[in-house]
């Protein structure tokens, strides 16, 4: 656990981190087909992909804990997936992937990218004290297409307004920091997918 002292971090050094009013370039948009029912989603074919920064460890040690919580969530929600395909490269091949699934007969293409980078954070930015800590940051992106053309029913790009992180800031009188595990912040990731992929 870590604490803050009283005088925080000041605004000047937050600005020239970048941080204090975001400096981030805007993402793809979001895409929501009319098509898009989640419901007509039971039997897809997933790609998981979980890429970035892993410092000293190794990337299926990273990845494994995505697969494992994906999975039960995707079967939580009555979401068997064909298969499950893990890789931890920064590059795609959607053709490949879809030639997969229509050879499963999948019902959909689930596409999750998680993405980890380290940087700079400003936490507790709406408080008197904003502190910046060295934060790893998942970046969430969900994408689902139909296998039967390719067509993209749904895009959900990364929240920039609400990234997560792994750490958890108490912005009270006293306000404090807690390194959060690899567990915690793929189960947050995880959450987040779901939710977006079963929003109505």
């Amino acid at each position: 656990m870590w604490r803050i002292g009283p005088g925080g971090v000041k605004p000047a050094l937050l600005a020239g981190l970048g941080l204090l009013t975001g400096c981030m370039s805007p993402g793809p948009a979001a895409v929501r087909h009319p098509d898009y029912r989640p419901a007509n989603i039971r039997r897809p074919a997933v790609v998981l992909q979980v890429s970035g920064e892993f410092a000293s460890r190794e990337p299926t040690a990273i990845s494994d804990p995505f697969e494992a919580g994906l999975i039960d969530a995707l079967n939580g929600q009555g979401v068997l997936p064909l298969d499950v395909a893990v890789s931890t490269s920064r590059t795609l091949d959607r053709d490949q992937a879809l030639a997969r699934a229509r050879s499963l007969r999948a019902d959909a293409l689930l596409l999750v990218e998680m993405r980890l980078e380290r940087k700079d954070v400003v936490y507790c930015r709406e408080t008197r004290r904003p502190f910046a800590a060295r934060s790893t940051v998942l970046a969430v992106t969900l994408e689902v297409l139909r296998v039967a053309d390719g067509t993209r029913l749904l895009l959900e790009p990364p929240d920039a307004d609400h990234p997560l992180t792994d750490i958890e800031a108490e912005c009270g009188r006293e306000p404090s920091v807690r390194r959060v595990s690899l567990e915690e912040l793929a189960g947050a990731g995880i959450s987040r997918a779901l939710t977006l992929l079963m929003r109505r």
